[in-house]
């Protein structure tokens, strides 16, 4: 899977007057302690084991879906890669939760989950067409992997199929962060023929919408 140029979004975005992005280290992300070494638990402890990553959203079940099953479900696909100890993580759920019109937008717009890379859970990973479908079933550590996660958060967006459109690795403020899902949304990223292209447009997108 091609990688966009991520670091050249931090940079573009960056230059934008008045933006912050930050990220906790990718290094500090995992507690090794408390993922499953892959033995046999009983479906008791397993289903608590799948539960346990929940109470990372808690207070935004509303917005974010069980990580179980992780599908567009027909909208744009929103995947928040989080971690224990992050501020920043916490940060943008905060942002989320005190902000109707943020939480609202993400609600009807985005099939949206956040997945805790402190936890070790199976996740049935569900995306293409009805006539091309792909299913596979993937560790969390692996999904992670897959999207080459690095900082936290680490924002996916994709769209119906489930076809990567963005990866942004950081914190944005709220403002600028509504103003990335109006891009999705909009479709503005559509005419990119590359990465270099997705991260022009985005910031052009955001300076007219800081601007407006």
């Amino acid at each position: 899977m091609k990688k966009p140029a991520l670091f050249s979004v931090f940079l573009l975005v960056a230059l934008i007057g008045g933006i912050s992005i930050s990220g906790c280290k990718g290094e500090d992300k995992i507690d090794s302690s408390i993922i499953s070494s892959g033995t046999q638990v009983s479906q008791e402890v397993q289903e608590e084991n799948d539960n346990m990553d929940k109470k990372s959203y808690a207070g935004l079940e509303d917005v974010f879906k069980d990580t179980k099953l992780i599908t567009p479900s027909g909208k744009y696909m929103m995947i928040v890669f989080g971690a224990n100890g992050c501020p920043y993580c916490e940060m943008l759920k905060k942002d989320i939760k005190n902000n109707p019109d943020l939480k609202s937008y993400i609600q009807k717009y985005f099939t949206a989950y956040y997945v805790n890379l402190s936890y070790s859970k199976i996740h049935t990973f569900k995306v293409g067409t009805k006539d091309d479908p792909k299913e596979v079933k993937i560790s969390t550590a692996q999904l992670g992997q897959m999207y080459d996660v690095r900082p936290t958060p680490t924002i996916v967006f994709a769209d119906a199929t489930g076809k990567t459109i963005l990866e942004f690795p950081g914190y944005m403020p709220k403002n600028q962060f509504l103003a990335m899902l109006e891009f999705i949304e909009e479709a503005a990223w559509k005419g990119a023929k590359t990465p270099k292209d997705t991260n022009r447009l985005l910031r052009e997108f955001i300076l007219k919408k800081s601007n407006s």
